[in-house]
């Protein structure tokens, strides 16, 4: 559960924050208590709250409480994420909203903004694809 949450908040933080290449792909591995993504960035939770930290300099804080998570990203913009039966909302105060839903490995992110994003785990591996 702790790791499900680690990799959920990575990887949604990530899709918000991805460059504008064509199509990128991160792959996410977690060694003790410390989630790595290829791309340097890095997450860890102490106590309640998990501390994420990407290789450009942004980083954001991530609480869940009840069924809502709160990311406060050092770039200004906070999100919150409600799951509402299978289906996961994200609503960040510069206006974009996002949903991602899981089906079988794989979730599928569609933003308001018309790009997509899946993430797919296979083993202990998570692996994002983006096509913004």
């Amino acid at each position: 559960m702790l790791n499900n949450i680690y990799r959920n908040v990575l990887s949604i933080s990530t899709m918000l924050t991805l460059s504008t290449l064509a199509f990128s792909q991160v792959t996410y591995t977690t060694i003790g208590d410390i989630t790595f993504g290829s791309d340097g960035s890095t997450a860890q939770k102490i106590g309640g709250t998990t501390f994420i930290n990407k290789s450009d300099g942004v980083s954001a804080t991530a609480q869940k409480i009840g069924n809502t998570t709160f990311i406060n990203s050092s770039t200004g913009i906070t999100s919150t994420i409600n799951k509402v039966g299978n289906t996961k909302f994200i609503n960040n105060s510069d206006g974009t909203t996002s949903s991602a839903i899981k089906i079988g490995n794989t979730t599928f992110i569609n933003s308001s903004n018309g790009s997509t994003t899946t993430i797919q785990k296979i083993g202990n591996t998570l692996f994002s694809n983006s096509d913004e």
